[in-house]
């Protein structure tokens, strides 16, 4: 069953988060959009006319009374709700890569805004795939949560960003296996190099590389080149369908074998 089901994603007006949603519609599902960026979102609504299937809240995932008051808005819109897509994320302001250049605020935002929030998502939106007897969560880390030697390029605070992100992956080996037994699957998915369209923070920074550090950059890719919003959107619809029912726990790296 596909036609109906209801997603919420957050993060949804950003790079991936677009073209994850722009997927999620094409294939006859409602989309529920989580950002705090108010600009963004209105520009995702503008861009994505999908009529009564896709509606937004401008929130910040980071507000555990936010976030629980954006999920029973989507279960209002939608009625049941089958899946949770948390892109929301980042490395946070702070350029930095030594480790006493982080102040504690610094470092609590990386870690809140990456995995508190996954934390907050799910447990609001699971008692609602409980009640639907069935439901798909998929989370975000990234290949930084192996770490990642060098200097900065387009992650700016890299040691709690990579902090975060490995402790994502063992929040969705947990989560899989406490779920299980409800008919939900948790997997988490990590992207790489991922340039969204002009205008998106990532693709922003990569183009402010000097050409040296661009193609530094890529070189650890072996086609060259980064993906697409597009490549990383295709997992999400893949760990939503009914052909990854027994998928779970798992941790998918979206890098063209960077690693």
């Amino acid at each position: 069953m596909v036609e109906g089901e209801a997603v919420i994603v957050t993060g949804g007006a950003g790079g991936i988060g677009k073209a994850t949603v722009r997927r999620l519609l094409d294939t006859g599902r409602s989309v529920f959009v989580i950002d705090v960026d108010a600009k963004a979102l209105d520009a995702l609504l503008g861009d994505l006319a999908a009529g009564e299937r896709l509606d937004a809240i401008c929130a910040d995932v980071q507000d555990e009374q936010a976030v629980i008051g954006a999920v029973a808005r989507a279960a209002t819109r939608f009625g049941d709700i089958y899946a949770l897509v948390h892109v929301a994320g980042g490395a946070g302001p702070k350029r930095a890569r030594d480790i006493e250049d982080f102040a504690l605020a610094e470092w609590r935002h990386v870690i809140d805004l990456n995995l508190t929030s996954a934390f907050l998502a799910a447990r609001a939106a699971v008692p609602l795939m409980r009640k639907l007897g069935r439901g798909r969560i998929v989370l975000f880390s990234s290949i930084i949560a192996d770490g990642e030697k060098g200097p900065l390029n387009t992650v700016t605070g890299r040691l709690p960003y990579a902090t975060a992100k490995a402790a994502l992956l063992g929040f969705t080996k947990q989560l899989a296996k406490d779920l299980a037994e409800v008919n939900i699957t948790v997997n988490a998915l990590m992207p790489g190099l991922i340039l969204g369209e002009q205008g998106t923070r990532i693709r922003d920074r990569f183009d402010r590389l000097a050409p040296e550090e661009r193609a530094a950059l890529l070189g650890g890719y072996p086609a060259g080149k980064p993906g697409s919003g597009d490549d990383v959107a295709a997992a999400v619809a893949y760990l939503l369908s009914a052909e990854a029912r027994f998928v779970s726990g798992v941790a998918l790296p979206i890098d063209g074998a960077y690693r």
